[in-house]
């Protein structure tokens, strides 16, 4: 596995979490689903790359 696939299953899970969290109110839930999407960002995210100049 790559880390933009790794960085999608993240973020996934980082979604499924957050729904889980908001739904039964249960903050928990809530912080898993930041750590999670915090990961996809750090692997996967456009903004961790270099800029092109031109």
């Amino acid at each position: 596995m790559n880390k933009k696939q790794i960085s999608s299953i993240a973020l996934l899970l980082g979604l499924v979490f957050l729904v889980i969290g908001l739904a039964s109110d249960n903050t928990n839930y809530t912080w898993v689903s930041i750590v999670f999407i915090l990961i996809s960002l750090v692997l996967g995210g456009r903004w961790m790359r270099p800029r092109k100049r031109k």
